[in-house]
């Protein structure tokens, strides 16, 4: 991770890899078959768990799941990867995209699970796409760090976020805060 982080996706090698364990390339070779595969182990370890407490507050909910989001992606090595990561499943056909969905996943379902909470409760619309709502969240969190400048969404733009993506989604009379 730390040679990734030095090297960049394009610029990091086995030959490197080998070089810093102290270990000949075979040994690297054997364990993985490329590159695109080692740098996903590395990852699939790194990944913390999803871990944010829910208070069944559907909006206080959002917003601290929001923050974790915004937050892993800033500080966490896989998050500040992620960028790289993406660009890289876009213009390469064999990287194996398929295994980013592993770090995006559970925040997904935990986002997910608390706007299924807030239907069961009258208070998200029947009609409403829940998934619409999880990706305009996470998407704009995301949007924001790739194109933004590392100028992170401020909480009280989590906040406003939230209030306008659930004014849509909200049934009649119901307030999120």
């Amino acid at each position: 991770m730390t040679l990734l982080g030095e090297s960049g996706f394009q610029g990091l090698t086995m030959d490197q890899v080998a070089r810093r364990a102290g270990v000949g390339r075979a040994t690297v070779y054997r364990r993985w078959r490329s590159k695109e595969e080692m740098i996903i182990s590395a990852l699939d370890t790194l990944m913390a768990d999803f871990d944010v407490e829910t208070t069944g507050d559907l909006h206080q909910d959002l917003f601290a799941m929001t923050c974790w989001l915004r937050d892993g992606l800033l500080t966490a090595p896989e998050g500040r990867l992620l960028p790289h990561l993406a660009a890289q499943a876009v213009s390469d056909p064999d990287f194996p995209s398929s295994h980013m969905d592993t770090w995006v996943c559970p925040w997904r379902d935990a986002v997910e699970a608390v706007l299924v909470r807030g239907r069961e409760e009258g208070l998200v619309r029947q009609d409403v796409n829940l998934i619409g709502i999880v990706d305009m969240l996470g998407g704009v969190v995301i949007l924001r760090l790739f194109l933004g400048h590392g100028r992170p969404l401020a909480d009280e733009q989590i906040r406003d976020m939230i209030d306008a993506v659930l004014g849509g989604a909200l049934v009649r009379g119901t307030t999120t805060a």
